[in-house]
């Protein structure tokens, strides 16, 4: 695919120019001017109007007098302040509102470009205004600093329940709809760091939610807006950026819980109920007035999330929330112990043991569902998850849901009986909360089936 893509030839005079933008807070002298020096090296001067780096009211010593005297030495290069602490969001907002290029191009403080990566994204951005273009993200390792690339397919963006951003493989009905390998690829969600978008446009879309404070859910709310409004977000497989994935984010995570609120009471419709069974501290979370937001989808005349899912994300499942089968399962005779699952990582979702551990109310990895289909889903991450006994075991872990219900394995069915009994179809057994059952803490473990309390659970979606 890189060889087609290096066949690719460009227009330089009827291609837009772009500004490239730049926020930080408190960023290492040497990865920040990496970012800076590699756009200006591989970008043609033609179609390089300026880059804008944001300061963000950073405190570091190295980032004020000595960054300026720097910067001052550099052609196209600009230097704004903030005068107080903004946020990525409006820290963004404010490189902008001064940028003179034709297309805003958004980059992290800790990148490094890549030869040709700016000709694709502006090439779609000529071709198509309302297309918001994202190049394909390369690992830079955080130890050595080594530019690792990104080996096989790109991958595109997605979420989950809790509004975290995923990445998936490329589905199907992408790739038959490519007549190319370098074809854009369309995604539902963009990782929020990296993307062009002509000026006029985000400014008709209404730039970013200045409601957001710091970081975290603005790519998703964005991502909804994009799609729903008439526009496209797509990944460029020409166009390759390197991205250092710091330990510790520079910005706080505090207000990201708020951000995904204002997401879904302006863009989800019915479908926010979902985020809020799984995130119950989120419906206490205050977010503001979104009253400007959601004149703002009125006016541009946006369609709604369902035609979303079923058109730009088919491949999300849909929980079905049925009343009374969802939110903590308890024990009735072990006070206050819930089915608990907690992988290591969004990585390692499946193979694990399910384990019983005080109910604390907070959804997350006490929250799980059963549906008309006789399975126990823990649909909080992705991919969904469900509960199932390995043959020889009298444990619960939990493999990977089917998403055609006709090919559901038998020990992934359970019948949630009306008096509460969890009975197993494959084992023909009862899941019984046993004390010391897993490395001295409790577990649901299968047993033959008895009148016993301890065999008796129930749904509870809220402390």
């Amino acid at each position: 695919m890189w060889d087609l893509c290096k066949e690719k030839k460009y227009d330089y005079y009827k291609l837009p120019k772009t500004s490239v933008i730049i926020a930080f807070y408190n960023e290492a002298w040497s990865t920040l001017l990496r970012t800076v020096h590699s756009v200006l090296e591989t970008s043609p001067d033609i179609l390089l109007e300026e880059v804008i780096l944001v300061d963000d009211y950073s405190d570091k010593e190295h980032l004020k007098e000595t960054l300026e005297n720097y910067v001052a030495a550099l052609r196209k290069v600009r230097l704004i302040r903030a005068n107080k602490r903004e946020g990525l969001v409006r820290a963004r907002l404010l490189g902008a509102s001064l940028a003179k290029g034709d297309v805003l191009t958004f980059l992290d403080c800790h990148c490094e470009c890549h030869e040709g990566w700016l000709e694709p994204l502006l090439e779609r951005i000529g071709e198509e205004e309302s297309a918001v273009v994202c190049p394909v993200i390369d690992v830079i390792d955080w130890n050595t600093f080594e530019y690792l690339g990104n080996a096989g397919e790109p991958q595109i963006g997605g979420f989950d329940w809790r509004l975290v951003f995923t990445w998936h493989l490329i589905p199907e009905r992408e790739q038959k709809r490519r007549r190319s390998k370098t074809d854009v690829i369309r995604s539902p969600t963009m990782a929020g760091g990296l993307f062009a978008v002509s000026k006029n446009y985000f400014d008709y879309l209404g730039s970013y939610d200045t409601g957001m404070e710091v970081w975290g859910g603005e790519n998703l709310e964005f991502s909804f807006r994009i799609w729903q409004c008439g526009g496209s977000l797509e990944i460029h497989p020409c166009s390759h950026v390197g991205h250092v994935f710091p330990k510790q984010a520079p910005y706080s995570r505090a207000k990201a819980l708020a951000n995904s609120v204002r997401a879904a009471e302006v863009w989800m419709d019915e479908y926010k109920e979902l985020y809020y069974h799984r995130n119950p501290h989120a419906r206490l979370e205050p977010y503001g007035d979104v009253t400007e937001r959601r004149v703002l989808r009125e006016k541009l005349k946006c369609k709604d999330f369902k035609w979303f899912l079923e058109n730009i994300y088919p491949e999300l499942h849909v929980p079905e929330d049925r009343l009374g089968f969802f939110g903590m399962l308890k024990n009735r005779g072990m006070a206050n112990h819930c089915f608990d699952y907690n992988p290591p990582n969004d990585h390692e979702v499946m193979g694990h043991r399910i384990i019983l551990y005080p109910c604390h109310g907070m959804g997350q990895n006490q929250f799980f569902e059963y549906t008309s289909h006789n399975e126990i889903r823990y649909n909080t991450r992705q991919p969904e998850a469900c509960a199932a006994v390995e043959l020889g075991t009298d444990y619960l872990t939990m493999h990977l849901c089917q998403d055609n219900i006709q090919n559901i394995p038998e020990n992934q069915k359970f019948v949630f009986t009306k008096d509460g009994s969890l009975f197993h179809v494959h084992t023909q057994q009862c899941v019984q909360a046993e004390p010391d059952s897993y490395n001295g803490s409790p577990a649901p473990l299968l047993r033959p089936c008895a009148n016993s309390e301890h065999q008796k659970w129930f749904f509870k979606e809220r402390s």
